[in-house]
């Protein structure tokens, strides 16, 4: 006998039936216990035992049982029953975001504001998420969202792929970085020209971030040799707190050496500073789960008021 005529033999009416049978001991107490006709559930048995070439009842006494295989029917039911509440109340919680999964792809200069902004207050309120972070070149970030390895990206600028949706929640302008104690630490904002004599840090060429600079270079007409490369923002505001280069970043991604009194950011006087803005991007089409739907809107409110 095939799994489908099985399954179809065996229809959750029938094992209620069952069910009933070996609960009240009889037919026709088990009919009485589900407000059915006696002659409904026997003919019903009697159709499945023939489609199944096996008896699901006998008679002892005045009592009639299960037999061996109508017991492994009922407690199929019962299996199915508990499996089917158990998977009730996951989506319950899953829609109660008690449980889930997200995962998001982001440049490590967003890394240090997103995580106590956002994420802390989010895994405070549902600790039962697990929150899976993934950092990368910007190039690398809009694939792994494109191929569905991540559930949301948080990167700068727009793409204008279509297979993408962009939306805008900051704009922070592009900073030079500089020990306390640099002649320029205590400027309002600095020219890309004043740094022309200064040892440079910079980011490989794919990241976001030195596209910026790259740009603002090219439009003044200048080409900077730095003294380092490196592709984390860690290493650079580090670098600048040694007073050994100037580093390129937003005042956000370098707050923790800010905050401890080691550096400086000053925003740079130009254009193209002025529109490093970051977007909170998902696959058009791609219908995020709960978790993710709910961590994305809270990006984009509390990650606009920074």
């Amino acid at each position: 006998m095939s799994l489908d005529t099985f399954e179809r033999s065996l229809s959750e009416r029938t094992l209620q039936y069952l069910v009933a049978i070996s609960q009240y001991g009889g037919m026709r107490p088990a009919a009485i216990g589900l407000d059915v006709n006696v002659s409904t559930i026997s003919r019903q048995v009697a159709l499945v035992e023939r489609e199944l070439r096996l008896s699901l009842v006998t008679r002892r006494g005045r009592k009639m049982e299960l037999t061996e295989a109508g017991q492994m029917a009922v407690d199929y039911y019962r299996d199915c029953e508990r499996n089917a509440r158990r998977f009730r109340a996951q989506l319950d919680e899953y829609r109660g975001l008690k449980r889930g999964q997200v995962t998001i792809a982001m440049g490590e200069g967003i890394v240090t504001s997103l995580v106590p902004v956002v994420l802390k207050p989010f895994l405070d309120k549902y600790p039962g998420i697990v929150v899976e972070m993934r950092t990368g070149s910007l190039p690398q970030l809009l694939s792994m969202i494109r191929e569905d390895v991540v559930d949301i990206c948080v990167s700068i600028g727009a793409s204008t792929d279509p297979t993408l949706n962009a939306r805008l929640f900051q704009s922070e302008p592009l900073c030079a970085i500089f020990p306390v104690k640099h002649p320029m630490a205590s400027r309002k904002s600095v020219k890309m020209e004043d740094l022309a004599n200064e040892r440079l840090v910079f980011m490989p060429a794919e990241f976001g971030l030195q596209a910026h600079v790259n740009a603002i270079l090219t439009d003044i007409g200048r080409t900077y040799v730095p003294a380092f490369r490196c592709d984390r923002f860690s290493t650079a505001t580090a670098i600048a707190a040694q007073n050994l280069a100037v580093a390129f970043m937003t005042r956000g991604a370098a707050q923790e050496r800010i905050a401890s009194g080691q550096v400086t950011a000053v925003p740079i006087d130009h254009p193209i500073a002025r529109t490093f803005d970051r977007y909170v991007i998902t696959r058009a089409g791609r219908r995020l789960g709960p978790a993710a739907n709910y961590l994305l809107r809270e990006i984009v409110r509390l990650m606009s008021t920074v």
